[in-house]
């Protein structure tokens, strides 16, 4: 009995079967029970012990980040789902090498991406969030099979692409914006890094949702992460009073909530961004930040290490897009170290 078997016997697929056999991932209990009777019933054991020891060597898989203290420490939450499934799958031979880029340094993640290449991986896992440095360092000969996380990249063959779609992320900010607006005006868009794929779709999606109500204006602002923004949104404010909205397409908003705050523009301001990082949970909390869209960042690192696992060691085909929920954070489901959100 194989994994492939038992999935025409359930009529699912064989990512279904992988994870009800892993306990991995969302699957309705009418169909774990289903599956798990098919497995009982048939005897299924794994063989990948077996597998391993014909292989007599370890699977290496290369691991290529942004560094892992920028962006307010979203990457080190990739991390850690990382090394969770590194963990988990250590006594299957698998084995992490990792190597981060500086993503404000031009040419960084080529020149980190050809270095860890030379260490002989098995496969790569990629954030290509620089995308021309990304393309150009897919286009290698050698290069092994490699899954994406945090952002898919054009014009590219991973085996995995394990992300949010951001189109549709930028699009819920919109109705999420509509929704906790309670009057018509400008919104702005604040980009950090103009060139990401994931900015641009996020940036697109948001004004796409705003296209056809005329009561809204939308602009679009670049803040380099270096830079001060206090007189460039000052300067915002004072040219365009009906300011009712802004929407900070990655982790940053808690900066920039901090810089209207200081502006004493806050009241007039919905303020959303991504990701739930330490620093936005306390804007949030503090009431600088009214909404966040997660993209569940320890998830995307710990499923991609086993799509990969499931290419390299199992000879299975992984799931080509794994499409991670777009989760809506408010104050009234936001969770501290504590329980609830103290504010409440």
């Amino acid at each position: 009995m194989t994994i492939s078997e038992i999935a025409k016997l359930a009529h699912v697929s064989i990512g279904t079967v992988d994870r009800v056999l892993h306990k991995r991932g969302r699957v309705a209990p009418e169909t774990v029970k289903k599956v798990m009777s098919i497995v009982q019933d048939y005897g299924y054991q794994p063989n990948t012990y077996a597998r391993n020891l014909k292989l007599s060597k370890d699977f290496t898989i290369g691991v290529l980040l942004p560094l892992l203290h920028s962006e307010f420490g979203y990457w080190s939450l990739i991390y850690e789902g990382i090394l969770k499934a590194a963990k988990e799958l250590h006594t299957l031979a698998v084995r992490i090498d990792m190597m981060e880029f500086d993503r404000m340094v031009p040419g960084s993640l080529l020149e980190k991406g050809k270095a860890l290449l030379t260490h002989k991986v098995d496969a790569l896992l990629l954030a290509p969030v620089v995308p021309a440095d990304a393309q150009k360092l897919l286009s290698a000969k050698d290069i092994p099979f490699y899954a994406f996380i945090d952002s898919p990249l054009p014009n590219t063959n991973p085996v995995s692409c394990v992300v949010q779609n951001p189109f549709r992320g930028g699009f819920l900010a919109g109705r999420m914006m509509h929704l906790l607006t309670q009057k018509s005006g400008t919104l702005l868009t604040i980009q950090t890094h103009r060139a990401a794929y994931n900015s641009i779709e996020r940036a697109r999606g948001f004004t796409e949702y705003f296209a056809n109500k005329p009561e809204f204006t939308v602009f679009e602002m670049e803040a380099p992460l270096t830079q001060n923004m206090d007189k460039e949104l000052d300067a915002f404010y004072r040219k365009h009073g009906d300011v009712c909205g802004i929407f900070v397409v990655n982790d940053a908003i808690h900066r920039i909530a901090q810089s209207v705050l200081l502006l004493g523009r806050k009241s007039q301001t919905t303020m959303i961004g991504y990701d739930l990082i330490e620093h936005n949970r306390r804007a949030m909390i503090a009431g600088s930040v009214d909404c966040l869209i997660s993209q569940r960042p320890e998830f995307q690192g710990y499923t991609a290490i086993y799509q990969l696992y499931r290419k390299g060691l199992l000879d299975q085909d992984p799931e080509e897009t794994i499409c991670v929920p777009i989760d809506i954070i408010l104050p009234e489901n936001l969770i501290d170290e504590k329980g609830w959100c103290p504010t409440l």
